[in-house]
């Protein structure tokens, strides 16, 4: 097992949500964002920033945080109660998605993985492009880091 599998997993999950395209949710390519928010909503899953490798037994385990960040589109019509809205229903679909009896919390059936919390890593922020200044303008996207503790090889 690889991380790369475990992402190719979520992203797999996540793909077969109709609340995302299936181009809309990518490893490790931020330049996601160069498409302009009105393809939104993205999400973007990274490569861990903190690993834990075991081995007790003949079988190593491996334990990951891999980041998600959920892109919602700001929308400058609609105000901040839209964007606000929408940012939250995508997010309560993810945790349902996850909470679901089936196999996305093993990153869509992968043997011996098992995504066993999501949190948050940090609060939903409004994000600007390029040098904008956030007291002039409205944001680009809002945006919010997740993520994903797991699993792989234990039992």
């Amino acid at each position: 097992m690889t991380e790369k599998s475990i992402q190719d997993g979520i992203q797999d999950t996540l793909q077969s949500m109709t609340e995302f395209a299936d181009a809309d949710v990518v490893v490790n390519d931020w330049s996601i964002l160069d498409r302009g928010s009105t393809a939104a909503p993205y999400v973007i899953i990274e490569n861990s920033d903190s690993f834990t490798s075991t081995q007790g037994t003949m079988t190593g385990n491996v334990s990951y945080e891999i980041p998600v960040t959920l892109v919602e589109a700001f929308s400058a019509l609609k105000g901040w109660k839209t964007t606000l809205d929408n940012f939250l229903t995508r997010r309560d679909a993810i945790i349902t998605k996850y909470n679901a009896v089936g196999a996305a919390r093993s990153a869509n059936g992968i043997a011996a993985v098992d995504i066993h919390t999501i949190r948050t890593d940090g609060p939903p922020e409004p994000w600007y492009r390029g040098e904008v200044d956030p007291t002039m303008s409205n944001p680009t996207y809002y945006i919010q880091r997740f993520i994903f503790e797991v699993d792989e090889g234990w039992g």
